[in-house]
């Protein structure tokens, strides 16, 4: 390392090598060629580790990865603030979110501009408290309103600049409240942007703002930018066809993180079709979310939280790959899963593995609540779930560009709002699936409800128990009931006999 250099923490450094973890060691190939073995937080290094880093993955698996990985790098970072909500972004958002939605043009305009501010200000602070260049201030971030709805964001930092789809999935990542209200394009100034021979760099981008003329769903948009980023960069890891078979192995294990097993399965032996195409099919639909995660979220520390979810999105997953559910996508603490493709077992028996699977999950939570409450969770997650089972377009939805297997249509949110409409520690299911599960369970039938879109009233059954569970119940109350009966009958028994042995003591001392 050079005295005439950019350097850079060690935390920074071990930052980057956690979040590329996922397309396998190369991270720690590239600490070998610079005889690192192990990153020292607290210690500093040249900027070319982390360049070297990224550029393997850029070589590898395209800029889209480097896109991806800027995209999500904050994501640990924020999840953590928002719980706590002890962050500047936070309490800005928090303090003029009326003002951000406003369709008032000025007025959108002026807090789009001090939102971009104060973005640029985190991000300079952040920049230098990692980031140490030969001459002082130069690393950091601005923000300036060159046109009525364009600003130019220039960022100072030490990523190469072949790399630059890093920084700018950085900063879309940081744009997205704002989406909300605008339509926002990112272009790259290479004509302002340059590399400094001591290894920090300049990047400079435009950012258009175009008002949307309609509202939006900010969840929505957020999750196609995301779900665009991860296909994307998932197609370019699967086209590469240079790794040795261990990094094949290890990547195949992490990339089925991102996809249904079954899919994930089906690729791995080149039988799935990346077509866009759907189908109609019957299938059972299941939905599960955490009663009063909001509330209960708050009141533990954000450590814990991050342990105590793990461990129930952990647990609920195994019982569902157990029973052989597609697993569609996880929305914040709701699970949304489904039977009867691309693999099924027939219509019956599928509904029968998913209202068995939730059964099971339901158990699953009463043990883990008794586990967490021994460790200090007053009150801990309870969860309900709705199941459905009905018609539905289940395949591969998109573009050419990016593909995500899924399904859509009415009966899927009669499953959504069954969930919704659920009791903590509840199952909420339709007359389609009960139907086929009537010798499995005892329900407590509700009113029918109308939903919008779905042309019948939908009757719904509420889950009591299992059959051969009242069964036993049932049983184990005659076995008690019983017992108590021969034990009133050997009890009156005694008392005769102590009455017939006191009777024979008043005779005997009478004829004495």
């Amino acid at each position: 390392m050079g005295k005439h250099e950019t350097t850079m923490a060690g935390a920074a450094i071990a930052s980057t090598l956690k979040h590329m973890s996922m397309i396998g060691d190369i991270g720690k190939e590239i600490l070998l060629e610079f005889n690192i073995n192990r990153i020292n937080l607290k210690k500093k290094y040249s900027y070319k580790v982390r360049g070297a880093i990224q550029s393997a993955a850029r070589k590898r698996f395209g800029k889209e990865a480097l896109y991806f990985y800027g995209l999500t790098m904050m994501d640990a970072y924020k999840e953590i603030i928002k719980i706590s909500g002890n962050d500047h972004q936070i309490i800005f958002i928090k303090k003029n979110s009326k003002k951000l939605n406003s369709d008032l043009i000025k007025v959108a305009r002026n807090i789009r501009n001090d939102y971009m501010e104060m973005t640029a200000s985190r991000l300079d602070f952040n920049t230098k408290a990692s980031i140490f260049t030969p001459k002082e201030n130069i690393v950091g971030c601005s923000s300036k309103v060159i046109s009525i709805d364009v600003i130019e964001f220039t960022l100072i930092n030490a990523v190469l600049y072949e790399n630059e789809y890093f920084n700018r999935g950085l900063i879309s990542g940081e744009l997205g409240i704002l989406r909300k209200s605008w339509d926002i394009k990112i272009k790259f100034v290479k004509s302002k942007s340059k590399q400094d021979k001591t290894g920090w760099c300049k990047f400079v981008w435009h950012i258009t703002f175009l008002k949307n003329k309609k509202k939006v769903d900010l969840a929505a948009i957020e999750n196609e930018i995301r779900e665009n980023a991860k296909q994307s960069f998932i197609q370019n890891v699967l086209k590469d066809s240079n790794l040795q078979k261990k990094r094949s192995e290890l990547l195949t294990n992490q990339l089925s993180k991102f996809i249904p097993p079954q899919i994930h399965k089906a690729m791995i032996r080149g039988d799935f079709n990346t077509d866009i195409a759907t189908k109609r099919k019957k299938l059972t639909v299941f939905f599960s979310d955490i009663k009063n995660f909001t509330a209960t979220s708050e009141s533990l520390q954000p450590e814990d939280l991050t342990i105590y979810l793990n461990e129930y999105f952990s647990e609920m997953t195994n019982i569902a790959l157990r029973y052989g559910a597609t697993i569609d996508k996880y929305i914040g603490d709701a699970v949304m899963l489904f039977f009867g493709d691309p693999s099924s077992k027939g219509e019956r028996e599928d509904a029968r593995a998913c209202v068995e699977m939730a059964l099971k999950m339901q158990e699953k939570m009463i043990e883990l609540r008794h586990n967490w409450k021994s460790r200090g969770f007053l009150d801990p997650f309870k969860i309900r779930i709705g199941i459905n089972t009905g018609y539905c377009n289940v395949g591969n939805f998109g573009s050419e560009q990016r593909l995500t297997y899924t399904i859509i249509g009415g009966e899927v949110n009669v499953a959504a709002r069954l969930e919704s409409a659920g009791d903590a520690d509840g199952i909420l299911m339709s007359y389609e699936t009960y139907a086929h599960v009537e010798d499995m369970i005892d329900v407590e039938e509700k009113e029918a409800v109308k939903m919008k879109g779905i042309n019948r009233d939908v009757k719904v059954f509420s889950v009591l128990a299992r059959k051969n569970e009242k069964i036993i119940e049932t049983k184990t109350k005659e076995v008690i009931e019983n017992s108590k009966v021969k034990e009133i009958e050997n009890f009156k028994k005694t008392i005769i006999k102590m009455d017939e042995e006191i009777q024979k003591m008043k005779k005997l001392f009478k004829d004495l």
